[in-house]
């Protein structure tokens, strides 16, 4: 296996000055993965859990039949 150090900036990925590159006999398709952090990752699927399930019980509740701009006056009355 060979490996050569590089940098990657967002757009090219760059050999380090002292690395040298070898000569290219054949091509390789190769990916390139980005690992997330998976407290990352547990965190935005519960959030998109969280989002799911209020959408869900906002949908099963019929309309107040009042405007918001109403609810808030009337809840300065009281």
């Amino acid at each position: 296996m060979l490996a050569v150090r590089g940098t990657y900036d967002g757009k090219t990925i760059r050999v380090l000055p002292t690395e040298k590159l070898p000569k290219v006999t054949r091509e390789v398709p190769v990916a390139i993965i980005f690992l997330e952090d998976l407290a990352d990752v547990q965190r935005r699927q519960l959030q998109t859990e969280a989002a799911q399930w209020m959408r869900a019980l906002r949908a099963k509740m019929p309309p107040l039949g009042m405007s918001l701009r109403d609810m808030i006056e009337e809840g300065r009355e009281r």
